[in-house]
C-alpha cells in the first residue's frame, strides 16, 4: 500500500541535514559556579569569565586524604 510509505531517514534525504550547529559544551561561573548560556562570555551575576563547566571543582566530594596528596 502506497499510504503507509517509510519516511526517509536524515542519512538518506538529500542536502545532508539542516546545516545548523549547535555547541554542546557547557560554561559556568567560576565564583558562584551559575551555567551560563553559550552567548555569555561573562556572569551577568559576579561578571566572572565563563570556564568549560567540566574544569570547576566537583563540590559534592570529600577532598582527598592527606597521605595522597604528599609528593615523595
Amino acid at each position: 500500500m502506497g499510504i503507509f510509505a517509510r519516511k526517509p531517514t536524515n542519512d538518506e534525504r538529500p542536502g545532508g541535514g539542516s546545516g545548523l550547529e549547535v555547541d554542546l559544551d557547557e560554561r559556568a561561573c567560576p565564583r558562584c559556579r551559575r551555567l551560563l548560556h553559550p552567548w555569555e562570555p561573562v556572569c551577568p551575576e559576579d561578571g566572572a569569565d565563563a570556564v568549560d563547566r567540566a574544569s570547576l571543582p566537583r563540590t559534592d566530594l570529600p577532598p582527598p586524604p592527606a597521605h595522597l596528596l604528599d609528593e615523595e
